[in-house]
């Protein structure tokens, strides 16, 4: 299970040349379906923020938006940027159809459908599979003050619906539908509150909640931070039909005494992941646990301290994929008892049920590129671990050590063979 410096080095060359040759190919000729993909795709909702790729499925790949939007091969690894006209550089939005600055939402029918990340207004569009044919489908309804002053949480597709939250209100809306026919899902108390100042500035949704949506076949549940009884803040889990009905809240973040310390106790979990009716989370600095949301039961899965004591971690339906950290300083050296944290030298992989699988080594990859090394996890499948590489080359001004972002790149390990494999240079 291992890979050798050289191997991986001739592939990388390879690799270079024809992620550079693909970026200026037409997409066209890619084989795209899209079918049977109405339910919200769980385990590539693990990468929130800005900075990092988003995922959609299909049949035969991934769509994949990083300030534009390419396509990812599953079978082949092939990556190509979405746009059919020769020698096309990719920067202007008016002539190039892959630059679409969105959240992606799904694949169905005929069509890949995304919210815009524009405020004003705040849309939903599609393109053709080859993303062509751009259409606007529709304008989502925010509340009395204006998109632009409103906040926004990522909108998740489920069965025909688009979830998305405008201050604190979690609404629904039909894919195609009117906008003043989205739906409110729920409305805590205070929501879409406004706070004044002396000097005539306001302030829209001064504390305002930010959700994470899952869906679980007839399940809708969002996470959020928010005040619990015993006045602290703390992540909690809502859970409700998906037209709003019934919502209660069913987790609370635990405490030590439930599962044992952690590096952020009480607080929040690393990683977490909904799925049968259970929840199931990593603690960085802790192990590997999951909750039954109906009984309110824990269970620890698996002692993955043993492994890494810090780390982060993707799951799947059928796989935990944990990246081992250790204790470093601000510039990142590896020392005893450091704040901060820097990639470990191994992925450690994990079934759902809390299974040791296997171990995926890092070092080859950090023998092909130079300079320190920040590594994201972003999701895996039943085959593969994603994740972002970007080196920081490190030079001196003014007698300081000053990091500028070097490349940036996309990866795979097979959990079958252990390999490594760089998708695409990003950057």
């Amino acid at each position: 299970m291992k890979t050798t410096g050289k191997t991986l080095a001739a592939l990388l060359a390879a690799l270079l040349m024809f992620s550079l040759t693909a970026c200026r190919k037409s997409g066209l000729d890619i084989p795209l379906t899209m079918t049977g993909r109405e339910d919200f795709q769980k385990n590539l909702h693990q990468t929130e923020g800005t900075g990092v790729p988003t995922f959609v499925e299909t049949d035969t790949g991934y769509y994949v938006g990083y300030g534009r939007l390419y396509y990812l091969e599953r079978d082949t690894g092939r990556m190509t940027v979405l746009c059919a006209k020769p020698d096309c550089d990719h920067s202007d939005p008016d002539t190039c159809n892959a630059m679409i600055d969105a959240n992606y939402l799904l694949t169905g029918g005929e069509r890949l459908y995304y919210v815009s990340n524009s405020n004003d207004p705040r849309t939903v569009g599609s393109v053709r599979p080859d993303a062509t044919g751009r259409e606007t489908v529709q304008e989502l309804k925010f509340n009395e003050f204006s998109a632009s002053q409103s906040s926004y949480d990522t909108a998740i597709y489920h069965r025909g619906y688009i979830y998305y939250v405008s201050d604190d209100i979690l609404y629904r809306v039909k894919l195609g539908g009117e906008k003043d026919s989205a739906e409110e899902i729920w409305k805590p108390e205070g929501a879409g509150s406004s706070q004044s100042y002396a000097d005539g500035r306001v302030d829209f949704n001064p504390n305002a909640i930010h959700y994470t949506l899952w869906a679980d076949g007839e399940t809708l549940y969002f996470m959020a931070n928010v005040q619990t009884a015993d006045g602290t803040y703390k992540d909690v889990l809502f859970r409700c039909g998906l037209d709003g009905s019934d919502v209660r809240e069913v987790w609370v973040t635990p405490g030590a005494a439930q599962v044992g310390a952690w590096q952020t106790t009480g607080v929040s979990v690393s990683q977490w992941y909904v799925t049968n009716g259970y929840i199931y989370f990593y603690l960085s600095g802790g192990d590997y646990w999951r909750c039954d949301l109906n009984s309110g039961e824990y269970e620890k899965l698996a002692d993955t301290t043993d492994k890494t004591l810090y780390g982060s971690a993707v799951f799947s339906d059928d796989y935990l994929a944990l990246l081992g950290q250790l204790p470093a300083d601000f510039q990142g050296q590896v020392t005893e008892g450091g704040r901060y944290r820097v990639p470990g030298d191994s992925i450690f992989l994990y079934g759902l049920d809390g299974t040791f699988k296997g171990e995926i080594s890092l070092k080859p990859l950090r023998d092909a590129l130079d300079g320190k090394i920040d590594i994201d996890m972003l999701m895996c499948d039943s085959t593969d671990v994603y994740f972002l590489a970007t080196t920081t080359v490190y030079s001196t001004q003014y007698g300081m050590p000053v990091g500028n972002t070097g490349s940036v790149t996309l990866w795979r390990a097979n959990f079958e063979t252990a390999e490594l494999s760089q998708i695409y240079k990003l950057r």
